[in-house]
């Protein structure tokens, strides 16, 4: 299969969000998965992406870039809500699943938290796309353990407090999670640990890492107009793994062409679509952009690493 790996890594938080919700704790929660753990749904990515590429290319509908290279992106990503009929989209996007996320320590201020469960999504988006992934062995620790790559996150070297968890250190040292996204993090905030809880400790420990904000929206006159409303992120750092794979190409699609003079309306051209698919999204998603909502106020602001 014709497929790529995608990492995600959040340079603030993100709130990849559902709407309001009457049942969650807070009033704006963000996705999750089947198993309750934050996510970012392959709408949602595939939608951001796609606004990225989008507006370089394109004015309300009509290309007004390279036509080759607007075809190229039609033929991945597909045409308007207007013109769904004509084809679909060529390339497939994966919902991001969560591999690690930061956790507050007593000791050492924080330290990513994983677990075998969140390894083994890699694992399976690898082995789905057909690409190879080096990842650690996570050792084996029973409930209420922890597993850590460095001592420096441990007091004493017996007890480890995560997200205000007490955790019995394990005496098996930890393998380094030498992913990119960790690599690229590193560069930023310089060598962090890693912590592999069992499964079971690891949702707890997941939701403590979320943020809640209460905001409130204040009228002319400083006084509150409507709120307080609660809204949940995804802390910066924290490692998702998605991925594209590329089932099916069109051979032409139809391109919206400016006005020339004296043409009352837009020509539509059929071009031929040339490249592969899924080596252009990755060359033009590459690098950081913007996901999920709250933009005007700080959020959002993602890379994605291939």
């Amino acid at each position: 299969m014709n497929g790529k790996l995608m990492w995600i890594l959040s340079l603030t938080s993100l709130h990849p969000g559902v709407g309001r919700s009457e049942e969650a704790q807070v009033d704006l929660p963000v996705q999750r998965d089947e198993f309750g753990l934050p996510t970012i749904w392959a709408s949602s990515l595939k939608g951001a992406i796609r606004s990225r590429i989008e507006k370089t290319l394109f004015n309300n509908g009509v290309c007004v870039g390279d036509k080759g290279e607007c075809a190229t992106f039609l033929a991945a990503f597909g045409p308007r809500p207007d013109a769904a009929h004509e084809h679909a989209s060529g390339v497939v996007f994966l919902d991001a699943k969560l591999v690690a996320i930061p956790a507050r320590s007593l000791r050492g201020v924080w330290l990513w938290a994983t677990s075998p469960m969140l390894l083994n999504f890699v694992k399976l988006y690898a082995k789905a796309l057909g690409v190879d992934v080096q990842l650690p062995q996570p050792p084996a620790v029973k409930e209420g353990q922890v597993a850590l790559t460095s001592g420096d996150y441990a007091i004493d070297g017996k007890l480890a407090v995560i997200n205000e968890m007490e955790f019995e250190v394990a005496t098996t040292q930890a393998p380094p999670l030498n992913l990119p996204p960790i690599k690229a993090a590193t560069q930023i905030v310089g060598t962090r640990g890693v912590a592999y809880l069992h499964d079971n400790d690891l949702l707890q420990v997941v939701k403590r890492s979320l943020l809640v904000q209460y905001r409130v929206r204040l009228n002319e006159k400083k006084t509150v107009e409507t709120g307080p409303w609660s809204e949940e992120y995804i802390p910066p750092f924290t490692v998702f793994a998605s991925g594209i794979y590329c089932a099916r190409k069109p051979d032409k699609v139809k391109v919206k062409l400016p006005k020339k003079e004296g043409q009352d309306q837009h020509p539509v051209e059929e071009v031929d679509v040339k490249g592969d698919l899924c080596q252009y999204v990755a060359g033009k998603a590459s690098g950081v952009f913007w996901l999920g909502g709250k933009e005007t106020v700080g959020k959002g602001l993602a890379e994605v690493i291939w």
